[in-house]
């Protein structure tokens, strides 16, 4: 994830009464609980028992676009400038990934299993190709090189290249937005061919994503989802928002997987489902946000680097790691959010 969709603004007052941080959080937390079972070794269990067709962590990744593509492209519409929409953006990526990185800088030489850490090259360029998005490091020489999963320091990190390239994209129809009709087409057109390429022809193009690190599969996906996401914003939910179309929805989504076609049905059925879900207004857990803030970002950017941590000192079983792994990543995600994140988006209207 992202995750980076949150707090957007607008020039009348924004209804927070929703599920939307809620859901946020529980997805991030999924991602951990996933995670809990490579870095030890282990199958995951979703992943086993859908015939390899989707795991708690890839499911919550496709949940958090589609969620972003929702949230963002209404922050584009209600953004005034370009500047404006890309501060925005900046602010609510960059501030709590660089503390990530300096806090893992920190940490990685003692868990450095050779002479001297500060000699490997892989050490100074984790910071900057982090940074980039692009050029993703996930291994420094000498670090986790005993834990189950060896090497990796950060595997969550991969999915913000992709999140930023697509706040990218929306960016185009800045000059666009006023022309309703306009932005509607381009954003079924770009949804229609993101699906079609990931269905048929998923290696199209893939020598130019190649250019900037990213794949063709992968983009097409995650493009499906997110744009998906936006076209949602044009709909009023309170006409159709109901358990039954949310329980017709989920049914869709378990049937594919039994007829092995979750990757042909999910692009089209799970936008709508979860953004219903997070339109709702459920009490008490709509007012997680204003309890303990959105530390869903913290949550997803944390949790890896946490769990390969335990793994290295303490080697959990997976549901010690899980549970270990939530406690200590909500407690930083909780300050990150309290200390670097929140403060941050004060400045957001700088622009």
């Amino acid at each position: 994830m992202n995750d980076a969709t949150h707090n957007n603004e607008k020039t009348i007052a924004v209804d927070r009464r929703n599920n939307f941080d809620f859901i946020r959080l529980i997805l991030a937390s999924g991602v951990i609980i996933s995670h809990s079972f490579p870095l030890t070794g282990k199958k995951e269990l979703l992943l086993h028992y859908s015939h390899d067709q989707i795991d708690l962590g890839r499911f919550a990744v496709e949940c958090f676009f589609a969620m972003s593509g929702y949230l963002i492209f209404q922050s584009l519409e209600r953004s005034k400038t370009i500047l404006s929409y890309l501060w925005k953006r900046i602010l609510r990526l960059f501030p709590a990934l660089v503390v990530l990185l300096l806090f893992t800088m920190l940490i990685l030489p003692f868990v450095y299993e050779g002479r001297n850490i500060f000699d490997e090259k892989s050490y100074w360029s984790y910071f900057p190709n982090v940074l980039s998005l692009y050029r993703v490091q996930y291994n420094v020489d000498g670090v986790f090189t005993h834990n189950p999963y060896p090497g990796a320091i950060n595997g969550s990190l991969w999915s913000l290249s992709y999140e930023f390239s697509l706040y990218l994209f929306l960016l185009l129809l800045f000059p666009f937005k006023k022309r309703s009709g306009f932005v509607k087409a381009v954003l079924i057109l770009t949804f229609t061919v993101s699906y079609l390429l990931l269905q048929f022809k998923p290696l199209f193009l893939s020598f130019l994503f190649d250019q900037f690190l990213l794949t063709s599969q992968l983009s097409y996906k995650l493009a499906s989802f997110f744009v998906a996401g936006s076209i949602l914003s044009f709909l009023n939910f309170k006409k159709f928002n109901t358990l039954f179309v949310r329980m017709s929805l989920s049914c869709i989504l378990i049937t594919s997987i039994f007829f092995n076609l979750y990757e042909a049905i999910t692009p089209l059925a799970l936008p709508i489902l979860i953004i219903m879900l997070s339109k709702l207004n459920t009490s008490p857990v709509n007012l997680i946000g204003k309890v303990i803030g959105d530390i869903s970002y913290g949550v997803y950017i944390y949790g890896f680097f946490i769990q390969q941590l335990l793994m290295y000192f303490f080697n959990l079983n997976t549901i010690l790691l899980m549970i270990t792994g939530l406690f200590v990543t909500y407690i930083l995600a909780f300050l990150s959010w309290r200390y670097i994140e929140s403060p941050s988006l004060k400045f957001k209207n700088l622009f």
